[in-house]
């Protein structure tokens, strides 16, 4: 039996299945805890669970999705590069918000790059560049490139490249390299964060490589692409940036084969976000613009996610001015996980609980996350803070009934060494009896310390915990419901993937209420709604949230099976998909045309034997990049558009530009 590994590395969970290479049937599966602090961890748990007594010599072809990349630029995290603008002028630097992600990174500006044309504006001082970066010494991990119009002529770049490489031995990135665009500071933005990525990337495909070898798994290793798409792990290494919104492409991948529907809306809620896709024609819709992470607009292709801050590890809070609880957007650990590693946080619920009165924080935890590198600069706070939970954790309550810590708790929270526990949907999944993974006393607990609260507080009142746990799912499945409405009417209106203005989503809160009418409602105006389209629901928290989206409205809900690994799933039914573009100007008064192939610029006497050249050089480009990322058996598609106007019988051409699209299966 052949069997494909499918891994992939999530907030919360790691997930691995076993697919059967001919039948495409989920042979095995398991989830285990994405360890923060050491992933490679989480990795060789679910591996192994999934992998059990088979022999690992029938697994012919690993593949790995992960958060890794976005988690990196969301966090501000990634290794120190310096970046070398060739051609560049310094208000540039203001433009794609390059000169905030250049902050405390070493910046090269030098005169050379070319004109729109691919000729050299002035000459490239290759030996001054070469002093700057080698003065920095031990300073950077990488270097990113970017010179003008390299697009139309990479010659700078290549120079600069191969130079580097050879006196540093550093891995270097060039912006011609990762888009055909124009757009020089977009293309700068995107060097600079593959080159800060390419250490992370490595060290986390080393270790995978080398949690197989202890496996015996001796296979290929494919890497899930922000577009859904795999490359090899050799290609990802060198081009890290590609695996922005890697997990969530590998998510839509995933329900699409499972669900074998040509449209659909597709939800992956994960233990910190909602993420929707929309499947159209059988084709996930794909950004535009680039992927965009944290505010950086990147030239990443990358499956276009509307993403919305709830998940099953949404903290619940209440709000005592507006007397209703709140889910999210901030990720907490739920109680039940807290109490399964801790179980004397029981001890401290149930003595809270025996209290005539429920404060604020009594169902909130701090948890040390990390140890902090002996690097980081600590106020005394800080430390005091660190040393109150290193041991055990600590009741925000307590800790707060001394000392206030709320400023360097945040901070701490923010660096990655702290981390807070309390009740989420998670938890209320638990108390109801949907979930059983972890402590379901520890959620019951919980629950009864929130819904005294609320109680005390003037808030709803409910006969028991479990009551109010089937309170906070149904409001959770009210939210879910609300993503998917927001996410449908974006893309009707052509913006989806941002968020809706809060005016609009404030008036569609207050109109939005259940088919059902209420006794106890003082509404007077509600409305009701209808998806003309299915919605697959995947994720470990589907089954709890999903079908429950029907009372609010009319939708067809479909949970598939295996809807909680369809992440790992999606990784390993990938295809692999490289393109190649090649733009074709005017040169000499309109009569000839200047073709741009990347390593040789060629003037043609007319546009088709310029677009035949052109076409044969895309095609063998896309190729190599299809058999470099991993594909076989390659199947090419060429996309010609011709800008051209004529007006009384003369026609003047302004741009062609051939896209060569090649797609293959992984071996």
């Amino acid at each position: 039996m052949s069997l494909r590994l499918g891994i992939d590395t999530g907030g919360t969970y790691t997930d691995a299945v076993l697919v059967d290479s001919e039948t495409q049937v989920v042979v095995e599966k398991s989830k285990s805890l994405t360890t923060r602090h050491n992933l490679i961890e989480g990795i060789a748990a679910s591996i192994g669970k999934t992998l059990g007594a088979r022999n690992p010599a029938d697994v012919s072809l690993v593949c790995l999705s992960t958060t890794l990349a976005t988690n990196a630029i969301v966090e501000s995290h990634g290794a120190k590069a310096a970046i070398v603008l060739v051609g560049y002028r310094p208000s540039q630097l203001l433009l794609a918000n390059l000169d905030e992600a250049a902050r405390d990174m070493p910046l090269i500006m030098v005169e050379g790059g070319h004109d729109a044309a691919g000729h050299q504006s002035c000459p490239l001082d290759l030996d001054t560049v070469v002093k700057q970066v080698q003065a920095l010494g031990n300073g950077i991990a990488a270097v990113a490139i970017s010179a003008m119009f390299s697009v139309r002529n990479p010659a700078h770049e290549v120079a600069l490249r191969d130079k580097l490489r050879e006196v540093t031995g550093l891995p270097v990135t060039c912006g011609y390299e990762l888009s055909a665009s124009l757009d020089a500071p977009r293309r700068a933005l995107t060097a600079l964060i593959n080159a800060r990525l390419i250490p992370l990337i490595k060290d986390l495909i080393v270790a995978t490589r080398a949690t197989m070898a202890t496996h015996g798994i001796e296979a290929p290793l494919m890497v899930v692409r922000g577009d859904g798409t795999l490359v090899s792990s050799d290609f990802a290494e060198h081009s890290p940036v590609e695996t922005i919104l890697s997990g969530p492409a590998a998510s839509v991948v995933g329900a699409q084969f499972l669900a074998d529907l040509p449209e659909m809306l597709v939800s992956d809620v994960g233990g910190t976000t909602t993420d929707v896709a929309i499947i159209k024609n059988g084709e996930p819709l794909l950004s535009s613009e680039g992927a965009s992470v944290n505010g950086w607009r990147t030239m990443v292709s990358a499956v276009k996610i509307d993403t919305h801050g709830l998940g099953g590890d949404s903290e619940i809070r209440y709000d005592r001015e507006q007397r209703k609880f709140t889910f999210g957007p901030h990720k907490v650990m739920p109680l039940c996980v807290l109490a399964s590693r801790y179980p004397k946080v029981l001890v401290e619920l149930q003595a809270y609980i025996d209290e005539p009165w429920t404060k604020t924080n009594t169902a909130r935890f701090i948890v040390l996350q990390a140890e902090p590198d002996e690097s980081v600069r600590l106020t005394a706070q800080q430390r005091a803070l660190i040393n109150e939970v290193k041991n055990h954790p600590q009741s925000m309550q307590s800790v707060f009934a001394e000392r206030h810590f709320s400023l360097a708790m945040k901070r701490l929270i923010e660096m990655g060494i702290l981390t807070l526990a309390g009740f989420t949907p998670t938890d209320a999944a638990h108390v109801c009896g949907s979930q059983a993974d972890w402590s379901p006393e520890a959620s019951l607990m919980g629950a009864t310390l929130l819904s005294r609260y609320s109680k005390f507080n003037l808030g709803e009142s409910w006969p028991d915990a479990e009551a109010f746990s089937t309170s906070m799912l149904s409001q959770m499945s009210r939210q879910s419901a609300m993503c998917l409405m927001t996410a449908v009417i974006n893309d009707a209106n052509g913006v989806f993937g941002k968020p809706m203005h809060p005016r609009n989503r404030a008036l569609l809160e207050d109109m939005f209420t259940s088919g059902e009418a209420r006794a106890d409602t003082d509404t007077w105006l509600g409305m009701s709604a209808r998806l003309n389209v299915p919605v697959i629901g995947i994720g470990a928290p589907a089954l709890s949230f999903y079908p429950p989206i029907c009372d609010f409205m009319q939708a067809e809900i479909v949970v598939p099976e295996h809807a909680e690994v369809a992440n790992a799933i999606g990784a390993v039914v990938g295809i692999v998909r490289q393109s190649a573009q090649i733009t074709i100007s005017p040169v000499s008064g309109n009569k000839r045309v200047l073709v741009h192939a990347p390593q040789e610029q060629r003037e043609f006497d007319g546009l088709e034997p310029g677009a035949e050249w052109a076409i044969e050089v895309a095609t063998e480009l896309a190729v190599q990049k299809a058999t470099d990322a991993g594909g076989t058996s390659i199947e090419i598609k060429i996309d010609r558009h011709d800008n051209a106007v004529e007006e009384g019988g003369q026609v003047t051409f302004f741009e062609s530009v051939i896209v060569a699209t090649a797609t293959g299966r992984v071996a």
